[in-house]
């Protein structure tokens, strides 16, 4: 009997430990995902952007993930991360029990978790099914998925897996797309030393990443070198040649997987304002204009302006002090890096610790350099600054290399932006958005929309060439007011110079830039007529409905207002940047997008004729009285808007017709066109832009200043080039004393196109047909056969030339416009 209920009573216990090992087996397996889910994803079709010459400007990896091909990895970095994550992952199953009780003991000793035990395997159960928490729960569910996965899976498609997807700091997942983030190259160009820092990044990405600790970066690459070694995949003399190489990191703190951030972010935006969201993330490639030579000199041209500006200004802002020692640390080390493979370059701003105050030192990684008197001789009061009294010992500061010499800088913060385009084919050569992408990401270049100042001087008097005026018309420069009933003084506007100047012909008031001459012009030719004839270029402009328009009082974006002188530079006609190329699938498949190979002008095989009257209808010439509000600028008339990537592609798309394509007419004349061309040379030889003469071929071009100095411009172009440079703050400060745009724009135009027409034969501007020459008076503006110092040769339309001198009525010659 007893055997009897002790045989019930075992049978009991049995089915209660079983029913609770069921219901353990449950409460932890219930929802388990299945290992169904791991199966290898498809390669990323990656997306990118090409220059002119073929090289990648940047990538657009999903969710910052690149998913390779298992033959694409490279066995030395599989070999890397097996070696420093885990060295026995061929042997095991999926667990290490021997490397958990180790970690165990060395946690138990530490009274910390100081070492982990996770397998490859284990990690790619975190990654992709079950989350990071640290709960025993998850702990038991990783396990049991572990061993399932070593059962469904290859120990290669497990390492595929945990390679694709393992994030490796600084937006990027995967082994993919940390190579194109920190090396800008793809996984299989990676060398030894590049590989084993990318490995060493796996148990922390973010302290480990070379963009936020090099100095721990370079720790984690020297373990994994070792580790490789210990495993038999390296040499020893391998692993130390490696860890001396100077890393090539060419990836920013915050440009994501590009060269030129500010060019990539608008190729992405305008591919996706024509296709969608979705065409990103289909493995596209877009072909652009861009020259990476010339993009590269466009960046340090702006950057050498605005740094020359804010030195010139002797404003000096002092040291950054909020640098803790790893930080100085580390800024120096990834300097010595960068230093050691790119060099210094000129204009490039690096970091200096203070070692020493009397004589001045700084250390900057590679050495320690005296600073001499000179080096800061620009800061006010100019001569006489002592640095003991602004600087202490442990300081960082900012230091400019400039041709060989070394200057205590800052980091700017005055704004410039760059655009330029060759001017037969239209394309787009370069693109700078601002100073500095990692300090501030709005493209100034294509977005801010700013006061033109003068530099919408040409398109009045363009207007009013067209209007009956000549080069050599003459208006009196004298003092003029403006009597509003809304405003209490008058408004009495004066030139730069701040005199009056007398009978000035209309070709000194453009080279001079006279405001008094401009508004008499405008008031001439009347506003409506003005506005619609502006109104042509498509620089979608908001133009104020008073006489300030004169002044530059309208807004228009650095990339509208140079578009619209490329109309004077293609002789008239529509100006059409080209930007995309084309746009095609990865495998070249399918072509989404193609521009034609030359612009619109060229396309016509048959005369066409400009309609140049632009007047709408009922447009009175005199709709501005003398009592009228000059300064209001509430009512705005804005250009129609375009679409951005027809603008910027050329505004043809595959298939378009050519028989639509020559309907499209010139914008203005020929004539007209060179004309304007023509006054604008002698801006650069005589006149505000004057600087640029140092380019030592003809130019032709102009400057504009806003009111207080706020906005700067230089827009010029040679035969070949064209380039358009904005210069200010983005809050609208003052630039400075005299910081007009010959002073602070024209040098970067300068700096630039010496490079961009350095390969490009000099040449004239074409005269074209219908232009003649004529030699005039300068006082009155009439023909003379008389040759004098007061006479010089000016260009007509051939329809339009003024009468000779001898016989001109009385009233002919002297004409003041009021």
């Amino acid at each position: 009997m007893k055997r009897k209920w002790l045989i019930i009573g075992l049978g009991v216990f049995l089915v209660i430990v079983m029913a609770l090992a069921g219901s353990v087996w449950w409460f932890f397996l219930r929802g388990i995902p299945s290992t169904q889910e791991l199966r290898e994803p498809a390669p990323t079709r990656l997306s990118k952007v090409v220059a002119a010459d073929g090289s990648v400007l940047g990538w657009f990896p999903p969710d910052g993930m690149v998913v390779l091909d298992e033959e694409e990895i490279p066995t030395k970095m599989k070999r890397a991360f097996i070696a420093a994550e885990d060295a026995t992952f061929y042997e095991h199953a999926g667990i290490d029990f021997s490397r958990i009780l180790s970690a165990l003991i060395k946690d138990i000793k530490a009274a910390s978790y100081v070492q982990g035990a996770s397998t490859i395997t284990q990690q790619v159960v975190r990654t992709y099914l079950l989350g990071r928490e640290k709960t025993m729960y998850r702990k038991i569910r990783e396990a049991v998925l572990a061993f399932r996965i070593e059962k469904a899976l290859s120990k290669e498609q497990i390492l595929s897996l945990y390679l694709n997807r393992i994030y490796l700091g600084s937006g990027a997942s995967g082994v993919g797309a940390a190579s194109l983030r920190y090396f800008g190259k793809e996984c299989k160009d990676l060398d030894l030393a590049e590989m084993a820092l990318i490995a060493g990044l796996a148990p922390a990405p973010h302290r480990y990443s070379p963009l936020n600790s090099f100095t721990s970066a370079k720790r984690r690459q020297w373990y994994v070198l070792s580790r490789m070694v210990q495993q038999g995949y390296i040499q020893e003399n391998e692993a130390a040649d490696a860890y001396k190489e100077p890393l090539k990191i060419t990836g920013k703190s915050v440009a994501m997987f590009s060269r030129y951030p500010y060019i990539t972010d608008y190729v992405k935006t305008l591919a996706i304002q024509k296709f969608g969201p979705a065409i990103i993330n289909t493995g596209i490639v877009v072909k652009t204009t861009i020259v990476p030579r010339l993009q590269d000199v466009a960046e340090q041209s702006v950057r050498q302006g605005v740094l020359e500006l804010e030195m010139r200004q002797g404003i000096y802002r002092g040291p950054a002090r909020e640098f803790d020692t790893e930080n100085k640390a580390n800024l120096l080390a990834f300097q010595k890096n960068q230093i050691a493979w790119q060099g210094l370059k000129n204009f490039e701003l690096y970091w200096g610790e203070v070692v020493s105050l009397a004589p001045l030192m700084v250390s900057i990684g590679t050495q320690t350099l005296e600073l001499h008197p000179d080096s800061y001789a620009w800061i006010k009061p100019q001569g006489a600054w002592d640095p003991k009294g602004v600087l202490a010992m442990g300081d960082m500061v900012r230091l400019c290399h400039i041709a060989g010499a070394w200057r205590i800088s800052q980091d700017p913060l005055v704004q410039a932006a760059l655009v330029a385009f060759d001017i037969e084919s239209s394309d787009m050569l370069a693109l700078v958005g601002g100073v500095d992408y990692a300090r501030n990401q709005f493209n100034r270049a294509i977005y801010a929309k700013r006061q033109s100042g003068s530099a919408i001087k040409p398109f009045i008097y363009a207007a009013a060439i067209d209007k009956g005026f000549t080069p050599a018309s003459i208006i009196l420069d004298t003092p003029l007011s403006y009597k509003s009933d809304e405003l209490d003084a008058e408004w009495r506007p004066k030139n730069y110079e701040n005199k009056y100047f007398g009978p000035t012909s209309l070709r000194t008031g453009l080279v001079m830039s006279r405001n008094v001459v401009t508004i008499k012009i405008l008031k001439e030719i009347g506003l409506s007529y003005a506005i619609d004839y502006l109104k042509r270029f498509g620089m979608d402009s908001q133009l104020p409905r008073n006489l300030s328009l004169a002044l530059g009082t309208g807004v228009v974006t650095p990339y509208g207002l140079t578009k619209g002188y490329g109309v004077f530079a293609a002789n008239g006609w529509p100006f059409e940047p080209v930007l995309i190329t084309s746009i095609s699938s990865y495998d070249n498949a399918t072509n989404y997008f193609q521009t034609l190979a030359r612009p619109i002008r060229e396309l016509s095989e048959v005369e066409i004729t400009a309609d140049t009257t632009g007047v709408a209808a009922g447009a009175a010439e005199g709709d501005i009285t003398g009592d009228a509000d000059p300064a209001a600028v509430n009512e705005t008339a804005v250009d129609p808007a375009v679409d951005p990537i027809a603008e910027d592609t050329g505004g043809v798309e595959v298939g378009a017709a050519a028989e639509e394509i020559q309907q499209i007419p010139s914008i203005i004349s020929e004539q007209t066109a060179y004309i304007i061309t023509n006054i604008m040379t002698d801006v650069v030889l005589e006149g505000t832009g004057w600087k640029v003469k140092a380019l030592g071929r003809p130019v032709a071009g102009k400057t504009g200043t806003s009111d207080d100095f706020k906005d700067a411009w230089f827009i010029g172009y040679t035969p070949s080039v064209l380039c358009g440079v904005w210069v200010g703050y983005d809050d609208s400060l003052p630039l400075g004393a005299q910081e007009a745009g010959g002073k602070a724009a024209a040098p970067i135009f300068l700096e630039f196109m010496q490079s961009a027409v350095a390969d490009r034969p000099a040449s004239d501007f074409r005269v074209p047909v219908g232009v003649v020459f004529a030699q005039v008076d300068r006082q009155t503006g009439l023909i003379t056969d008389q040759a004098s110092e007061n006479t010089q040769f000016e260009c007509f339309k051939e329809q339009s030339l003024p009468p000779k001198q001898d016989s001109a009525p009385e009233d002919l010659m002297l004409k003041e416009v009021f």
